[in-house]
């Protein structure tokens, strides 16, 4: 058994280490086997509680004949094969679930197929107080991808008065996806 202080050092300088090796020697410190069963138990019980909070929006999408275990799932997908739910997606990033959900929606929404149609539920949530700036950035990062020319005036406003850097980038970048035909 070694401590967690000593497989930093070790950590520093193990080189060419073999991975079978490290493995065995990261078990054989209780302190990183504590850290690691808590981080696993609190993913864990994060991901129970997206399942339940995201329960309304599975069903509306298992109706429409898409079975996916989170709306994460549309992110990942090599393709747009969802473009028909675009709708309900929409739908659903109006209600109150987490920030956390409510990016995953939004980055869904970050196809070509839905411009011109998402774009002005992305910028109502944008409006709402109390959002993460990560979930603003997300919002705005769909804009990129969403908006057309009807989003260009509620774009500018929204600029005027963001603070946060990188959200501002994203919205001049969607301010220039906006006047495009």
């Amino acid at each position: 058994m070694i401590t967690l202080k000593e497989l930093e050092a070790i950590s520093a300088s193990r080189g060419d280490m073999p991975a079978d090796e490290w493995a065995a020697l990261l078990e054989s410190c209780p302190e990183w086997v504590t850290q690691r069963d808590d981080r696993e138990a609190l993913m864990q019980a994060k991901e129970a509680r997206y399942l339940t909070e995201e329960a309304p929006l599975r069903e509306d999408l298992r109706r429409l004949g898409f079975s996916v275990k989170w709306v994460w799932d549309f992110v990942n997908a090599k393709e747009n094969y969802y473009v028909s739910a675009v709708p309900t997606l929409i739908n659903h990033l109006k209600r109150p679930y987490s920030d956390e959900i409510r990016e995953g929606i939004a980055r869904a929404l970050a196809i070509k197929e839905a411009r011109g149609v998402a774009g002005t539920a992305i910028l109502a949530v944008l409006e709402e107080d109390g959002l993460s700036d990560q979930l603003r950035w997300a919002l705005a990062n769909t804009l990129t991808t969403v908006a057309d020319r009807s989003n260009k005036d509620e774009i500018k406003k929204l600029l005027r008065v963001e603070t946060n850097k990188q959200v501002a980038d994203r919205l001049n970048r969607a301010l220039k996806t906006a006047v495009k035909p």
